[in-house]
């Protein structure tokens, strides 16, 4: 009795050690390499010396948190790991997309099992037939995280990651319902410059890094070109902030229910349920949305997702929202701050403006009043020399396209001596930005 037991332990114990790295040579399914030999650290580090034809290369391996067994290089995209009680060694590419499978095992024998378990079938790298992309996930936050890594799945109400509520997961909707999404991803947005090309940064003028999400979304009609499938090219769905970037999935609402439950980023709203009143015609349709930055073509989008969308009627209803959500957000926009007030300056400001716009086809705009909003500052030219006194000031106008303000600059120019012009002359054109006829007086 006891020693089936002992026999029971011990292959427990080498089906345990079959399963994690251990110090001692593998050899490999791989031609190119012909073995590694490991050396487990006391600071629980790998050693990793690979065995070519070329000669030896070393590479350390760093245990992978939320990756129990896995360890992934500290150069080149490597993991070693397990899968289906087999050891492996993993090339990835530069999106963490798995590249090469290569089965490990510390004899020939174990390496025929290893290769039979991982679906092996040569040693040999040979080009294969395009098979759906596979992804190694670093730091999953969930088993349903490792399920769906690269895609985007969709919900009717906003998820919690990490424990999401399965009931809540649907791949069809109908118009007026609301869809959240979640985009897994394999690594974070700041892990390699894809991702972090998909959050669009920008740099402010007073040196803050700003960073937004953005989607293409199309149609999957047959017979269609791929411009006429386009619903977006690229449209915002979410701000992102500095910790966003050490995530590796990201939550937006992708088409509110209403007005009043409409949380995404008012202007991609506003532009995304236009474009899907107009572009949606009244049948079913299968809509595909990804992760973009706009410029990619659309076999570059590897974050993606899809969901059927009845749009057999309520289109209507898509942009109805989309003309409130602008009306109010328009509504809720301030008039600039002036930093100062002169009549007499915010007099010669418009009267300069007004000559800009009779020479420029802006003589159809009416311009009304004028808000200063830098005060004079001394401008000088590239070697130092002072061009003039400078000031800007935002320009409200009405038109029959709508109303708004913008921005010019005005100089005093400098004539020596000390003294400066009398009359001020406008200098620069900036921005425009549109604005509530109503505040505009």
């Amino acid at each position: 009795m006891k020693n089936t037991i002992y026999i029971l332990l011990f292959v427990f114990t080498q089906q345990i050690i079959a399963q994690n790295y251990q110090t001692g040579k593998y050899y490999t399914s791989n031609q190119a390499i012909s073995a590694i030999d490991l050396v487990l650290r006391d600071d629980n580090t790998i050693k990793a010396t690979f065995q070519t034809h070329r000669g030896n290369y070393n590479y350390i391996f760093n245990p992978l948190l939320r990756n129990k067994g896995s360890y992934e290089s500290t150069k080149g995209n490597f993991v070693l790991t397990s899968e289906k009680g087999a050891l492996m060694l993993l090339e990835l590419n530069k999106n963490d997309q798995i590249n090469a499978t290569i089965a490990l095992a510390t004899s020939k024998k174990a390496l025929r099992e290893a290769k039979n378990k991982l679906g092996i079938k040569s040693n040999v790298f040979t080009k294969k037939k395009k098979k759906a992309t596979k992804y190694f996930l670093k730091n999953p936050t969930s088993d349903f995280h490792k399920e769906n890594v690269g895609k985007i799945v969709f919900f009717s109400k906003k998820p919690e990651v990490g424990k999401e509520d399965k009931t809540l997961i649907k791949d069809s909707f109908k118009v007026g319902e609301e869809v959240w999404a979640v985009a897994y991803l394999p690594s974070a947005f700041n892990a390699n410059r894809y991702f972090k090309r998909l959050t669009n940064s920008f740099y402010d003028a007073y040196g803050k890094t700003h960073y937004w999400i953005t989607v293409g979304v199309d149609k999957n009609d047959k017979d269609r070109l791929p411009k006429e499938n386009e619903i977006v090219n690229q449209c915002t769905v979410k701000s992102l902030y500095k910790d966003d970037l050490d995530k590796n999935y990201v939550i937006f609402q992708f088409i509110p229910a209403s007005v009043e439950s409409s949380v995404m980023d008012k202007k991609g709203s506003v532009f995304l349920l236009k474009r899907m009143g107009n572009r949606l015609q009244s049948k079913k349709h299968r809509i595909r949305v990804s992760l973009t930055d706009g410029e990619m073509e659309q076999k570059e989008e590897i974050i993606s997702g899809y969901f059927n969308y009845d749009a057999t009627s309520g289109t209507e209803s898509l942009l109805a929202m989309s003309k409130t959500i602008a009306s109010k957000a328009l509504e809720s926009k301030k008039v600039p701050t002036a930093v100062r007030k002169d009549t007499s300056i915010e007099r010669e400001m418009l009267m300069q403006v007004r000559l800009w716009a009779s020479k420029n086809n802006w003589s159809d705009v009416d311009f009304r009043r004028a808000i200063i909003t830098l005060d004079w500052t001394i401008l000088k030219d590239r070697y130092g020399n002072i061009e003039g006194k400078y000031i800007e000031g935002d320009l409200l106008y009405k038109s029959d396209e709508g109303c708004g303000y913008r921005n010019f600059g005005f100089i005093r120019k400098y004539q020596g001596g000390g003294r400066y012009a009398s009359s001020l002359r406008q200098h620069t054109v900036g921005a425009t930005a549109p604005l509530s006829c109503k505040k505009v007086k």
